[in-house]
């Protein structure tokens, strides 16, 4: 049990070490992360597109 105590402690004096990101920058990373998404979804589904309407010419 003490094992289990001892783990705890240190786990929450590690959690008071963490430097936590701000608003700001959890704001920008979040925005940063939707447009890659964004740009990603455009790209697959142009490529979708595209390759469908090859294939679709070709038989």
């Amino acid at each position: 049990m003490n094992r289990v105590i001892n783990y705890l402690r240190n786990s929450r004096a590690e959690l008071g070490r963490v430097t936590w990101p701000t608003r700001s920058e959890v704001f920008q990373s979040t925005q940063a992360t939707l447009v890659f998404v964004l740009l990603t979804v455009a790209f697959l589904l142009v490529a979708d597109k595209t390759l469908g309407s090859l294939i679709g010419l070709i038989t």
